[in-house]
Order: structure tokens, then C-alpha cells, then sequence
């Protein structure tokens, strides 16, 4: 069957949804007053079980789809999985170099770190403004070509055998 990688991350979420409200159903189905009617724990077991084995279904699904497709990130292919992979360490680098371009001061705060107190020795910054604005833009355009990778890998179809289609309702 023709599957697109949102097709299957939407059908992931569903299914996570109703196993988590199922688990949550799970202890409030283990005690019952006399005049109340409830849901068995064992239906509630049932119902948690199906949900799951969707979600492993559908994460093996998307594991497959995601070493089948394809990516470009400045030029050089990958795997859409490893481009996912990357991402969030791209996304990390990223924070960390903007974030030293600007020091958020706390005026209230010692800088001890900067300073070590003998007549005032202030440590001397590593790498200018411009070197860190220069860091930074490139970080930011390795995880901006990743998200796109990302978005146009996850809305290609690709052929999957095996996928039961009711997963995806």
C-alpha cells in the first residue's frame, strides 16, 4: 500500500492516544460500586493491548518508510531516518550558538565565572562576535535544511508492504 510518512506519524498519535486513555481507564475499572456500571478491567486490558500493538506496528511501519526515503541536506544524501536523527542534535547545536552571541546578564548574580576577584581579572571571550555570528547562521541553516528535509521526505508516498490500512483510520 502507498503510505506518506504524515499518513503514518497522524496514525501513530491516534493510537498512542487510545492506549494512554485506556491505561488511565485501567485503575479507575478496578473497583465498582454496587449501583454503578463500568467498564470491565479486563475490556479496558483489551482495548490498551490492541491500541499498543498499533502503535508497534505503525513505529516498525515508520521505520521502514523512513530507510526507504530518500533526502537532501545541502547536498548530500541521506536517509529521511537519519536526517530525523540529526535533527534534534542540529536543533541543540543551534541553541547553543545563538545562545553565545548574546549572554543573557542577571544583574542580581555574581559572574563568577568571568571574574576572579585579586584587583579584578575578567576572562577574555574565545572567539569574537562575528566568528560566533558566523557559527551560529551556519548552525541554523544545517537544522533549517533538515526540517526541510524532513517535511518533504515525510510527504512522499512510498510503496509498503505488508501495512494493514486499518491502521491509518
Amino acid at each position: 500500500m502507498k503510505v506518506t510518512g504524515y499518513q503514518i506519524r497522524e496514525a501513530v498519535r491516534r493510537h498512542e492516544l487510545a492506549r494512554d486513555t485506556s491505561a488511565q481507564m485501567f485503575k479507575k475499572a478496578l473497583h465498582v460500586f454496587e449501583d454503578e456500571e463500568k467498564i470491565h478491567p479486563r475490556e479496558v486490558m483489551k482495548q490498551f493491548k490492541s491500541a499498543e500493538d498499533a502503535v508497534v506496528l505503525l513505529q516498525e511501519a515508520q521505520q521502514k518508510y523512513n530507510l526507504a526515503v530518500l533526502v537532501d541536506v545541502q547536498g548530500k544524501q541521506m536517509t529521511l531516518c537519519s536526517a530525523v536523527k540529526r535533527l534534534g542534535g542540529a536543533g541543540r547545536a543551534e541553541k547553543m550558538w545563538r545562545d553565545s552571541v548574546v549572554e543573557k546578564e542577571d544583574r542580581y548574580a555574581m559572574n563568577e565565572r568571568l571574574e576572579r576577584n585579586k584587583d579584578t581579572i575578567r576572562a577574555k571571550k574565545t572567539l569574537t562576535f562575528d566568528e560566533a555570528i558566523d557559527a551560529a547562521n551556519k548552525a541554523a541553516g544545517l537544522a533549517g535544511a533538515l526540517r526541510a528535509a524532513v517535511a518533504m521526505g515525510n510527504s512522499r508516498e512510498v510503496e509498503l508492504e505488508g501495512l494493514d490500512p486499518s491502521l491509518l483510520k
